[in-house]
Parts: C-alpha cells; structure tokens; sequence
C-alpha cells in the first residue's frame, strides 16, 4: 500500500511494513549487559512482555472517545461534528478504528506515536493513519518539532514535514522534553537478560536436558582425533531426538556426564523473577500478568483500578493531550479529548445497582443517565433530577412517577 501526502509531492512507505530491519537502536534496541541484542521481536517472544504489550494497547484502544467543550462545571460533552467522526473512525473504512489506536499505543511504547494527517478537498483533517516509527526521526531544531521522513527504515530521511502533516505523541521522556524513547532500550538490559536465559534453557533441553558432556583420553590424541570424534557424538546424540540413544565408544576413550538439576539451574524461579519484573517495567498488577508467586489476594475490580491508575492512564493521557493540543484538528483552544474506560471498572450488577440508587436518590443522576449507561433507551420525564433530604426518601418525583423512585 502507497499513502501520499497531503500535497501529494512524495510517497510514504507503507506505514504498516514490519519485513525490515529496524534501523537504529533508540527505537528498538541495543546490546545488554547479557551481550544480547534486544529487538522488538525477540522481546514480544518473552509471554509476559508480550502480555503487557496486549493488555495496554488492545485494552485501552477498546475504550470509547469522547469530547468536551468548556472547563470545570460549565464543560458539556459534544457528540456530534466532525472532530467527533475523526476520532472515532480515524482510519475511515480502510482501517478498523481499534487497529489504529492500537498501534498507536504499541507505537508510543517504541518511542513515539506518529499519526499521518489525510485531508479532504477543503484542507480539513478527515483520516489519521498511523506510520510505522521505524520510518520516522524526529528533530527538534530550533524551538520547533520536524520529522525525517524515510522510504525504509533502513535509509536516511528523504523529506523534512512538520506537525502540519505528523499529528505526534511521545513515548516515554527521558533525554528529551519531547523525543521519548523506546521501553525496549530503556530496559533493554533487563529484557536482554530474559531473553539470555530463554536461549539457554532453550539449548539445554535440546541437549537433552544435560548441560554437557565430557569425552576423556588417557592420552594425548592428535586435535584431528578429538575434532572426528566430537563431531560425530554430536550428530548421533545431540538434540531431544536423539534421548536415549546407546554411545559406543573404543580405543581408551571414556564419557562423563556433569551434573547439574532444574533446582541447580533455577529456571522456574528466574521465570517468577522475570515475571515481577515485566510488571514493574510496565506498572502492571502481577495478577494480570497470571504471576503464579502473585499473593496479594486484591480483586478483580481492585486489581483493574491499579491497572488503570498506573498502566494504562499515563499512555492515555499522552494520546489524549497530543490531540487535544493539535491546532489543525481543534482550531480552538477549549477541548478536551477522554477516552472512557468505565467498562473496565464495571462491577457486578448488584453492586452497579445498588450505586445507581443511591446516586438517583442523592439527586446528582437521572433515570435516563442510568439507562444510557445501561445501554436501554430513555423513557419520557427520565430527566428529573430528585431532591433527598439526608438520611430520607425523595421527596420530588417526576411527574408520572406513582412512588416508585428507582430507575
């Protein structure tokens, strides 16, 4: 797929191609201390890094938008315009609307977000298509924020734009008061540590679950002896396909065996370990991540609002204010863009029920506010707001009320 720009002057490549190679370690990765080079894919083959990956990019791209206008008591929500059919269908029918957010998560977790503006024939923002970060290298010059603009990710930037054509959020800030960084570098050592430790029980249990193997001689035999012999042990014994099989050895030659356990090797606790640390990279609860060690006995909906607090809405509000704030899609100053994420607090029904009462009674929701949430349609006079004295029933009921006060 070919996408061009708003002016039509160059070609982007396609902003979803994920066959090259990446093109420099800032946003994906280096060597770790372990002398492990740590890449976006080898780092999704960690279960746990790649769970935290899922929950906050499907998670948080699954929740609603919604805009406002106003600040404080006087802000209204707007349901209706076209910065509303933008945000909630971004890529039009060409790009499912959660894809693209999304990817956008995932991209802000790789260093940045970067969101290409598509505009109609009256020069109005109608799509934002996410581009791959790999082909884009932002630069601060000068007080303002331009992008590189690379066919591959492998080439220098052909074209400079600016944020008339790049809608940016920033991943995490470290070095730069805007150009974030990668998570993958800023904990590649970690990372690279797991991923060590993968590879090598990943060779211990093709070894057949045996660290090694010692081939003695009372004497000194010539190196192309040892390297004959060697290699063809190898290619009879080694591998989990091989277990098992009988080893006939002659002229003075003895096998020994080093010893070492599961319990030796520590893998199941490094894996505990590895575990713990995913969510302390990422600010999510150990239960989410199914943390066999987790023994915090929270609850489903108290584990949900530290995941909430402290994974997921840091992301948003990035994505949130980077919109708000661009000038091409909100000319004025006083919108607020929110992604609604009351799904992922919802409680059982009787406890949601029992909420809505009190809330109705104590005279600060309507009857009408409870259904929508509810998904069922308003009914007439399902507006009135009830007045409750402390401690008491209502005592304003709407019109054809005949004493029954609950929604």
């Amino acid at each position: 797929m070919i996408l061009a720009t708003p002016k039509g002057d160059k070609k982007f490549a396609s902003p979803f191609d994920s066959s090259l190679p990446i093109p420099r370690a800032s946003q994906i990765g280096s060597f770790s201390y372990s002398r492990h080079r740590v890449e976006l894919g080898d780092a999704a083959g960690i279960p746990a890094f790649m769970r935290a990956i899922r929950l906050i990019c499907d998670t948080a791209a699954g929740f609603p938008i919604q805009l406002y206008r106003g600040y404080g008591p006087d802000r209204t929500p707007v349901n209706v315009g076209p910065q509303v059919d933008l945000l909630r269908s971004p890529g039009g029918r060409e790009f499912n609307t959660a894809q693209i957010w999304s990817y956008a998560y995932c991209s802000m977790i790789r260093g940045g977000a970067y969101l290409m503006k598509v505009r109609d024939a009256k020069g109005r923002v109608n799509q934002l298509i996410p581009i791959d970060p790999r082909l884009v290298e932002p630069k601060w010059t000068d007080g303002q924020l331009n992008f590189g603009i690379r066919d591959k990710p492998t080439a220098k930037p052909t074209k400079t734009v600016g944020r008339e054509t790049i809608l940016y959020a920033a991943g995490i800030l470290l070095n730069h008061p805007v150009i974030g960084v990668s998570a993958i570098e800023a904990f590649k050592h970690e990372i690279g540590t797991q991923l060590s430790r993968q590879e090598f029980e990943g060779r211990y249990l093709a070894n057949d679950g045996f660290p090694g193997v010692v081939l003695r001689h009372p004497s000194n035999v010539t190196k192309d002896q040892r390297d004959e012999l060697r290699d063809s042990f190898e290619a009879r014994h080694a591998g989990a396909s091989n277990a098992g099989r009988p080893a006939v050895l002659w002229g003075g030659w003895e096998m020994e065996r080093l010893s070492m356990t599961m319990t030796d090797a520590q893998f199941i606790q490094s894996q505990h370990f590895g575990v713990q640390e995913i969510g302390r990279m990422f600010g999510i609860p150990p239960g989410l991540l199914n943390d066999p060690e987790d023994k915090s006995h929270h609850t489903i909906e108290q584990e949900n609002i530290r995941f909430l607090q402290f994974a997921l809405d840091p992301w948003m509000t990035r994505l949130e204010q980077a919109i708000a704030n661009d000038p091409d899609i909100f000319p004025e100053t006083d919108w607020t863009v929110e992604f609604d994420p009351a799904r992922l607090l919802r409680t059982d029904i009787q406890t949601r029920f029992d909420a809505y009462r009190l809330a109705r009674q104590g005279g600060w929701i309507t009857a009408n506010e409870i259904r929508a949430t509810e998904g069922y349609k308003p009914i007439d006079n399902g507006d009135e707001i009830l007045q409750t004295p402390v401690g008491g029933a209502p005592n304003v009921a709407s019109p054809n009320s005949q004493g029954d006060q609950t929604a």
